[in-house]
């Protein structure tokens, strides 16, 4: 067994420590709350709210910081790594769930704490049992400061644990696939002709190419339209004012002159483009 142990790499040993400490956080935690549960002398007679309230109002939280130390040494252990015997993925939820199961706990601490530090008193009669004013606000804030804190180490811890072992087993390095029968024959072939007596074939005669035609005259572009003084201006504007501190006005005489092509205001866009050519 110790050789064994002794044979676990540093992951895994930290994560059978971290397994270890949330096993006995869980003994500690539930030694703790039947200790809670008992310690009023008399609160068996009480009816079960009573009782309940009571035990919430006498728990401690530090009874699951042997449970919150294991959990985090499990999560950094998983983080880098560990294995768990082929079982981190199951490890991760299952403590995982127990964490989020103590955030309910916490919650149900801080709400008992709060309704009897409001009242004041839990129970009736004779069996009623009454805290002084400085019991019930110490004891409150003790009470709330440690659900609220350690409920976020546990629900962040829970939380990313159920993440640890579906990114680790993504990432990992995929293991070198066997080389294919076909492969393996073409690797043992090594290029090489077997040796034989008879003379090598005489090679393919080569075909005669005839020779390409030559390629037809290629025809003559066509003549260029005379330029419209729309598209001119056009070219001027790309050309010339673009860029230029006229940028705006040459803009805009553009923009009329596209809307007297389109209304066929043959003088305006001759006197439009002349307009733009000016600038």
């Amino acid at each position: 067994m110790i050789e064994r142990v002794r044979g676990l790499g540093f992951a895994d040993a930290l994560a059978a420590a971290g397994a270890s400490l949330v096993a006995a956080g869980l003994v500690v935690t539930g030694d703790g709350l039947v200790a809670a549960a008992q310690h009023t002398p008399g609160s068996s007679a009480m009816n079960w709210q009573d009782r309940l309230l009571l035990g919430l109002w006498s728990f401690r939280l530090e009874h699951a910081l042997w449970f919150t130390i294991g959990l985090l040494t499990l999560w950094f252990a998983l983080a880098i790594g560990a294995e768990l015997l082929g079982r981190r993925e199951q490890a991760a939820r299952l403590v995982g769930g127990v964490a989020v199961g103590f955030v309910l706990l916490a919650a149900a601490v801080a709400i008992g704490s709060t309704i009897v530090a409001v009242s004041g008193s839990v129970g009736s009669g004779a069996l009623k049992v009454t805290f002084t004013r400085n019991e019930r606000i110490f004891t409150w804030l003790l009470q709330v400061a440690t659900a609220a804190s350690l409920s976020a180490a546990w629900l962040l811890a829970g939380s990313r644990l159920g993440e640890v072992a579906p990114v680790a087993t993504a990432t990992a390095v995929p293991e070198p696939e066997e080389a294919s029968q076909d492969e393996q024959a073409k690797d043992a072939d090594d290029g090489l002709e077997e040796l034989t007596e008879e003379p090598p074939p005489p090679p393919p005669p080569v075909p005669l190419r005839e020779r390409a035609a030559d390629p037809p005259p290629a025809p003559a572009a066509a003549s260029e339209e005379p330029a419209t003084p729309g598209a001119t201006a056009r070219r001027t504007f790309r050309e010339r004012l673009a860029f230029s501190p006229h940028k705006e006005d040459a803009q805009r005489l553009l923009d009329e002159l596209a809307t007297a092509e389109r209304e066929g205001r043959v003088d305006d866009v001759t006197r439009l483009a002349q307009q733009i050519d000016a600038l």
